[in-house]
């Protein structure tokens, strides 16, 4: 074995400026997520609300950074999962109502009313908990009401939801401002599930309309369903993954507006001259069978770049595959360069790497990546840690915007500003 010299830094590298933390970093591309907000509006019109969807850390992207961005850029509200969640983008500065999709306990009904939240309601003993914590500070707490039309996960089932808003209206310490339910399958080529769901979903509005118990804002539709269905758009929308720039699904492409917004790069550790019949990384599974060049990626299983099992298959050296040999590492992982020396290019420390985004001419994106690795793109990009720095970049020549909020008041945020809190 006999280390590789590294070769002269490219000053015109485009990133040879960037001095991340750590010598593998995730770039947010803040002009692309303003374009897709944009897009997606362009969708769906100036009437309806926009929520914008930043679980799981913005699907992987970072939510600190995202949160603000497409606010900034016309998303009127944001959702997340969990309240840990919301608390954080509170924490960041983010004043605009946040919607929580997921399970919220009944037991923290004084937490949504400290960070101000929205919570999704589907059960009449949390609303009463709820209620009550509401009661004792003289406050009240805005939720949504989840109908179950298929899906079945969460919520009510559609039979239910008359005599469960009925129960609502005598909790003084609730409002509910909205009733919403989720689609199964609105990504896939066969709709007739979905159009079943939706029409139960508007029949259901249609018979609380007429007795005066729809809440004001009612939604339905995912990325899938803002690209395909105009007819569930009702009063809301909520933007997924296709703020990310990312396909709904193999049968919903997303149009040629969007564009990707993240895109995952390292440089190259050590490079490395292996012997023919010398071995790779732990349990020595991969042999050199010639005279070969590899190069240490500063990349493990703990950045979600996964081991097993099935790895990435390869990254960008170059503008070039270059394959994973040996068993991926926790903090670190190895691939083979021979084939890049052989056309003439020499890789060393400090060279960059491409895990996903694009190099030259050559492109690894998301959806190739979930491929490989037999997933979605959701699961490519939600799985990236939170260990790995996520830097705001900006792609375009275009007049930067400003990615802090503008335009919420603190009054706006309130769960009903019409009414006294």
């Amino acid at each position: 074995m006999t280390e590789i010299e590294p070769p002269t830094p490219n000053p015109q590298s485009p990133i040879s400026n960037l001095h991340p933390p750590r010598p593998t970093w995730l770039e947010i591309d803040t002009d692309a997520l303003a374009g897709n907000v944009r897009a997606l509006r362009a969708k769906v019109g100036p009437a309806r609300q926009l929520f914008a969807v930043v679980k799981a850390n913005a699907y992987g992207h970072g939510a600190e950074i995202v949160g603000p961005a497409v606010l900034a850029a016309g998303a009127d509200r944001l959702a997340v999962a969990t309240l840990g969640e919301a608390v954080a983008l509170r924490q960041a500065g983010v004043i605009a109502p946040i919607l929580l999709l997921g399970h919220t306990p009944g037991y923290l009904g004084q937490e949504l009313l400290r960070w101000e939240l929205t919570a999704t309601l589907y059960d009449i003993e949390t609303a009463r908990q709820w209620s009550a914590a509401a009661g004792a500070a003289g406050k009240r707490i805005s939720v949504h009401v989840k109908v179950d039309t298929g899906m079945h996960r969460l919520g009510l089932a559609p039979t239910a939801a008359l005599s469960f808003l009925l129960s609502l209206a005598e909790l003084p310490g609730l409002y509910a401002e909205g009733i919403y339910t989720h689609f199964s399958t609105a990504d896939e080529t066969d709709q007739s599930f979905v159009s079943r769901q939706l029409k139960a979903f508007t029949d259901l509005l249609e018979t609380l309309s007429a007795i005066g118990q729809r809440p004001p804002l009612a939604h339905a539709a995912n990325s899938a369903a803002i690209l395909r269905l105009p007819d569930s758009h009702l009063d809301a929308v909520r933007a997924g993954i296709a703020l990310y720039g990312l396909h709904p699904s193999p049968d919903v492409p997303l149009p040629d507006t969007f564009r990707p917004v993240l895109s995952w790069k390292a440089r190259v550790a050590q490079a490395k001259m292996l012997e023919r019949g010398e071995t790779v990384s732990y349990g020595n599974t991969w042999r050199a069978r010639k005279l070969s060049i590899v190069a240490i990626l500063p990349v493990g299983y703990a950045d979600g770049f996964p081991r097993a099992p099935r790895t990435w298959e390869s990254v960008l050296i170059h503008g070039q595959p270059a394959p994973i040999v040996g068993r991926v590492c926790m903090d670190m992982a190895v691939v083979d360069v021979t084939a890049i020396y052989e056309a003439g290019e020499v890789v060393g420390a400090g060279d960059e790497v491409v895990l996903i985004g694009s190099q030259g001419a050559a492109t690894l994106s998301a959806e190739e990546v979930a491929r490989r690795t037999r997933t979605i793109n959701y699961e490519v990009t939600s799985r990236l840690m939170a260990r790995l720095p996520r830097i705001p970049v900006r792609r375009t020549n275009s007049p930067p915007y400003d990615c802090q909020e503008t335009e919420w008041t603190v009054e706006q945020r309130k769960p009903n500003p019409s009414t006294p809190a």
